[in-house]
């Protein structure tokens, strides 16, 4: 949930007082209980049953999240908005905590509710911890990657990108194999990209009727007017070793590509070493890098924005647990 300082209180400044009230109200009953009785209520008097009573309430409520997240109860009109439902998962989670200090008076008691506590104090941490990534981290993306695509596309653009280089330079070079001066006994050929297969499209058609020709202009012929491929093994072999693996998501050697700044220093080497035919070539690779990188910046940033849940849900799960047992032994043993 986003929470932006201009649309603060219009967004949460009713919940914000709701949760502060009732916490001074829990805080001011204690401490008037406190002063008649002359020590702090603990968690079998009355005040501290209320209080205990009201955070598991809210613990349950915590939790039914989940299922108004299903596809059942997603667009729900009666179950209230999904902003309504986060404001309140927000602020009546941060309420358990005072209340929970309090129906404890200031005790942890034995080994379990221990557990209890520690397991309830991760899950509000872990809480707050997605709360800040939710804030910051989109802003990094915004700024960052201004290309962002859908997060699980990404390994099949970078496949898609290493296709295009490939095609891209057999174009400009001709067939990878043919350049390295490569035979067939001595290495495997790669399958010719489309645009390569273009190349030996035939003049005509059997059949066709060529009185065309003179109601439209003619076109050009990929296999005739197209500019002859330049022999460039440098850059062959770029694309090859470096390049087309980096884009479908291999890990290259040393690193080369993994900065702005070693992408600078790459391409501008492989700038001097090509003929300068082929430079526009080079920046276009360039281009499909810098975009994979930013892709790689999308992945680390959506791994933080959501890895927080793996931890906050499944201990959420174990807190029901703790408590249930907790009320058990409560009632059992007073």
């Amino acid at each position: 949930m986003r929470i932006a300082a201009g649309t603060f209180w219009a967004r949460h400044g009713g919940w914000c007082l709701l949760t502060l009230a009732l916490s001074l109200l829990a805080g001011g009953w204690v401490l008037k209980v406190g002063l008649q009785e002359g020590r702090w209520p603990g968690g079998g008097s009355l005040c501290g049953l209320v209080l205990g009573t009201l955070a598991g309430v809210l613990f349950l409520f915590e939790t039914a999240l989940a299922a108004k997240k299903t596809r059942w109860l997603r667009t729900a009109r009666w179950t209230l908005s999904a902003r309504t439902w986060m404001q309140a998962h927000l602020w009546l989670g941060l309420l358990t905590v005072p209340l929970v200090v309090l129906h404890s008076g200031g005790r942890l008691g034995g080994p379990l509710t221990l557990l209890l506590v520690t397991v309830y104090a991760v899950v509000i941490a872990s809480g707050l911890w997605g709360l800040a990534m939710q804030n910051l981290l989109p802003r990094w993306l915004i700024d960052a990657v201004p290309a962002e695509t859908i997060a699980s596309q990404i390994e099949t653009l970078g496949a898609q990108y290493a296709h295009e280089a490939r095609r891209l330079v057999a174009l400009a070079c001709g067939p990878a194999d043919d350049v390295l001066g490569l035979q067939g006994g001595q290495a495997t050929r790669r399958p010719q990209a489309a645009g390569v297969a273009a190349l030996a499209a035939p003049e005509e058609i059997p059949g066709m009727v060529r009185s065309w020709q003179r109601l439209a202009p003619r076109r050009p012929h990929p296999a005739r007017d197209l500019p002859s491929p330049v022999p460039a093994p440098v850059l062959v072999r770029a694309v090859e070793e470096t390049i087309a693996p980096y884009l479908s998501g291999q890990r290259v050697a040393a690193g080369l590509l993994d900065t702005a700044q070693q992408q600078a220093a790459y391409f501008d080497d492989l700038q001097m070493r090509v003929p300068p035919s082929l430079r526009d070539v080079v920046r276009e690779l360039q281009q499909l890098c810098a975009r994979k990188r930013e892709w790689s910046i999308q992945r680390r940033l959506h791994f933080w924005l959501h890895n927080w849940l793996w931890l906050h849900l499944p201990l959420s799960l174990v807190l029901l647990v703790l408590l249930a047992a907790h009320v058990v032994l409560a009632l059992s043993f007073g």
